[in-house]
This record gives structure tokens, C-alpha cells and sequence, in this order.
């Protein structure tokens, strides 16, 4: 089945991209082929004839017709489609992506007595591009054909004042190369780049509203790396869609000056290294300083036990890695009953997972993880005029290869990115307010720090808008800032 997919994709790609200027399509392979090794010798596969109204987009409904099967039997209804997408290993290295070919089933459908297929189906969510459709009847390929899934965006809200959280809600962002990544620009600037690669093709991309008040484009663009492809007409995939949306800014105070979204619950691997001995944290996340319970049993009773820390230590730019580092931070001992409970403050660090693990000596007996998660310090001053000199103050930047940066934007503008690996995780970054009176939006979006060597690297660095649901390992949320730029003379900014 894979061999033969990947045999008649270009010609698959070649009938859908034909029919993708009509208000109606029909897809059909205009010659019969060979079935899968599973068919007799002497069966052939006929034509099977997919109607639908275009564009075809997740959820609409498919027509499909084909003739000359077996009388009386059942079809089942097979989808092409790939399994895969980001790739991490050892929690820290990140892979870029990864597919694999799998089907799956879209439903039963009787054959009428003369051997006539009629049936409808739904497309399903799914990635976008091309998509092989095989009948099978008794697990055996007897008709094939193919369709293709374009890509829905839809904005919401579509006004509001500085600040307001907006949602590109976009489905069937394809795997391939250039349907996988479009690029957002806000009022022509760019703001950041949109993926599903590991959400089926659907997920939601978040920024908020800049201003002045008034109206502002947003416009899509696919793009290879995260750049905006301009003359799109032109470009090998035209027939792509690129939308663009109004949003209409308005008068109004905006929400909090400085604020994080909520993290998502993080995964943690398991924790007992001792068949008899478990160790406990609550709460299993949260950010530096936080303090945490810990509960664990199965000790020797009376025990002087070590609390170990670990994080890790190094730098990427100077070329020396890093490495694993244990720092113990504090001692217990078991009770007459083997238990031990405390309560520990989680160190200043880096963010992401960490394990603490107790031990006797250098004997680990048991061991507990916590992930920590970027803090905002704050951000000072929160106002003044044009040229003031602003310092955002963040706590627990990740340290892994796709999240120990945070790529900025202002005003909806890329302005560079910030990395916490060499810092321990305490992140300073300084910059000058700009624009007319009024507030203006500094956001800090998941970024990629680096990505497969064999590939270029200026893609990862930018803000990834569709975080929440398509950024790999740890999906980290958003940091959000709010300055407002008062009137009166610009100030000079200081070295």
C-alpha cells in the first residue's frame, strides 16, 4: 500500500491541482492500476469517482461512484494520510519533523447488485494536500481514487482596543514542505508564522491587537522558513489560498499591563528508581521559589537522607555544551515508620524538568521530578515617553532546544529573541519604547532555539503563533506587556 502510494503521488497531485479552479470538482485516475500485492495477480483497480464542491476543506461532504465491482458486497473506505510530526529525543534534543504513511478507515458502504458504489463521505480533519481514497472490499483494493484537502483560516474577534486576544482558528495545514507554514504580517510587518505539524493540521494561532485605533491588515503567506513568499501568484504552489482579514482597533483602556498565560500541565516521566521506595512533589509545576511538599515512604527508618538537585550548566554560543549538574539542597530523616515529609523551596534555575532525587550517600533511592515555569518579574517602567529605556525581567527561561527562547514582537513586529540556557534561566532584556502616544504590545512568543543541523536554522528563531497547540515538547504559553507611551519629549536613550 505505501509502495503504491508513493508511486502514484505525482500523479494524484496532478489531477487534484487541475481541478482546483472549479466551483465543482470530480476526481477520478484516468487509467486503471495495478491493486496491492494483497489482490489476485489478474485484478485490476478501477476509477473511483469523488465529487465534492470546491474548495474541499476538513468537514465538507464527498461524493464517491465507481462500477464494475463485486456484486452485493461491502466497501470499506480507505484514507491515505501520514502519522508523525515533531520530533524530540532525550527530552532536550529537538529532530525537526517526521512522517510515516498510515490509512485509515472512513466508513462501510454497500455495493448494489450490478456492482455500483454510491456513498458519501465527510472529510476529516485532517493534514491538508493530497489524499489517496482505496474501496477495499475483503481487505482487497478494487477502485482508487484521490482528492485535495485545502486550508481553512477564520479570525476572531474582528475588533476590540489594544490588547485584545486574537485567534486564527486555521484546518488542513498540510506536512509537505510548502503547506505547512504560513507566515502572519500585521499591517505588513511580520508578525510571526503559523504551523500544525503535529496537530492533524489544525490549531489555533494567538497574538493580540496593536494599535493606533483604526484599521489593520492581517494577511497570510505561505512561506518556506517562516519568510513571507510576496508574489505568490507566480510561486509553484498559486492555488494555494492566502487570506487576509481586517481588524478594526478601537478606543478603549487596554487589559493587564503585564501578564503570562497559563501553562499547560506538563508530562513527567516516572519517579520510583527503588521497587519499595516512592517519593512524591506537590505540586509537580509551578515557578522558581514556589514551595513544594515533599512526602515519600519505604526508607530506612532513622535514615539521614541528602535532597539532590538537578539541573544543567554550559552555554550553546561558546561552543563547550553542557552537561548535567547535582547540587544537594537539603537533608531529612526517616522516621521510625521509613516515611520522610518536608517541605522544599524549588531553586532559582532554568525552566523545564527537573529531578530531585533522594539518596543515601551516592546510592539514589528514589527520585521526584518538577517543572519550572517562566515567571515574570516585571517589567520597568511601564510608561514614559518615546526613547524611554525598558527592561523586562523573566525567571525560569527553559534550557532545552525548544524552549530556552522567547522570540519578541512590538506593536506586532518582529523584534529579536531572547535565550535563558546561560543565564541559569534569569533573563534581562532591554529595549526602547517607540511609536506616537498611547499603549503599545510587547509580546514574547515560544520560539525554537535550534533545529536539525542539516537544516537552516533562521525558521526556528521566530515567534511560533500556534504555541498553545503545535509547539514542540513543552508547549509553553506567551508573556505579555503593555507600556504605554505618554506625551511630552522624546527621551534620549543611554548606552
Amino acid at each position: 500500500m505505501r509502495r503504491r502510494l508513493r508511486r502514484l503521488l505525482p500523479l494524484l497531485i496532478g489531477f487534484a491541482a487541475a481541478l482546483t479552479g472549479c466551483s465543482r470538482s470530480s476526481t477520478t485516475l484516468s487509467q486503471s492500476v495495478s491493486a496491492s500485492p494483497a489482490a489476485s495477480p489478474n485484478a485490476t483497480v478501477v476509477a473511483l469517482n469523488l465529487t465534492h464542491d470546491d474548495p474541499l476543506v476538513v468537514g465538507s461532504a464527498v461524493h464517491a461512484r465507481a462500477s464494475g465491482l463485486p456484486a452485493s458486497k461491502s466497501v470499506d473506505l480507505s484514507w491515505g494520510t501520514v502519522t508523525g510530526g515533531w520530533v524530540i529525543e532525550d527530552y532536550f534534543h529537538f529532530r525537526g519533523k517526521k512522517y510515516s504513511e498510515t490509512t485509515t478507515s472512513l466508513g462501510h458502504f454497500p455495493i448494489d447488485g450490478d456492482g455500483r458504489l454510491d456513498a458519501q463521505f465527510v472529510v476529516p480533519e485532517d493534514y491538508g494536500g493530497v489524499h489517496e481514497v482505496i474501496a477495499l472490499v475483503d481487505g482487497k483494493p478494487v477502485a482508487q481514487g484521490a482528492v485535495n484537502v485545502t486550508q481553512t483560516f477564520a479570525l476572531t474577534p474582528t475588533s476590540g482596543p489594544v490588547g485584545t486576544p486574537l485567534e486564527l482558528k486555521i484546518t488542513g495545514l498540510g506536512w509537505r514542505t510548502m503547506e505547512s507554514t504560513w507566515v502572519v504580517n500585521w499591517d505588513n510587518q511580520e508578525l510571526g508564522f503559523v504551523t500544525a505539524a503535529g496537530s492533524k493540521g489544525s490549531a489555533i494561532g494567538r497574538f493580540r491587537a496593536a494599535g493606533p485605533a483604526g484599521d489593520h491588515v492581517v494577511k497570510m503567506y505561505t512561506g518556506w522558513q517562516g519568510q513571507a513568499y510576496l508574489n505568490y501568484e507566480q510561486s509553484p504552489v498559486a492555488s494555494l489560498p492566502r487570506p487576509q482579514f481586517t481588524f478594526h482597533t478601537t478606543n478603549g483602556a487596554p487589559g493587564d499591563a503585564v501578564y503570562a498565560e497559563p501553562y499547560q500541565v506538563q508530562p513527567l516521566p516516572a519517579s520510583d528508581l527503588k521497587a519499595n521506595m516512592n517519593l512524591t512533589l506537590t505540586p509537580t509545576q509551578g515557578p522558581v521559589g514556589t514551595a513544594a511538599k515533599l512526602a515519600g515512604g519505604g526508607f530506612k527508618a532513622g535514615a539521614l537522607l541528602q535532597l539532590v538537585w538537578e539541573t544543567y550548566v554550559g552555554s550553546r554560543v561558546s561552543g563547550d555544551g553542557f552537561t548535567p549538574k547535582e547540587s544537594v539542597i537539603g537533608a531529612i530523616t526517616a522516621g521510625a515508620d521509613g516515611r520522610i515529609a518536608s517541605s522544599v523551596r524549588i531553586p532559582e534555575d532554568l525552566g523545564g524538568l527537573h529531578t530531585l532525587t533522594v539518596k543515601s550517600g551516592e546510592e539514589a533511592l528514589a527520585r521526584g521530578h518538577f517543572v519550572i515555569e517562566t515567571s515574570i518579574v516585571d517589567m520597568t517602567p511601564r510608561s514614559g515617553p518615546a526613547g524611554t529605556s525598558v527592561s523586562i525581567h523573566l525567571k525560569g527561561v527553559g534550557w532545552t532546544e525548544y524552549d530556552n527562547i522567547y522570540a519578541a514582537t512590538y506593536d506586532n513586529a518582529y523584534m529579536g529573541y531572547a535565550c535563558g540556557f546561560n543565564s541559569q534561566g534569569d533573563v534581562v532584556i532591554n529595549f526602547t519604547a517607540a511609536g506616537s502616544p498611547g499603549p503599545h504590545v510587547i509580546d514574547l512568543y515560544p520560539g525554537i532555539y535550534q533545529g536539525p543541523p542539516t537544516e537552516p536554522q533562521q525558521f526556528y528563531r521566530l515567534p511560533q503563533l500556534t504555541y498553545a497547540d503545535d509547539h514542540p515538547g513543552n508547549r509553553i504559553p506567551a508573556l505579555h506587556f503593555t507600556f504605554e507611551v505618554t506625551a511630552g519629549a522624546a527621551r534620549r536613550p543611554t548606552n
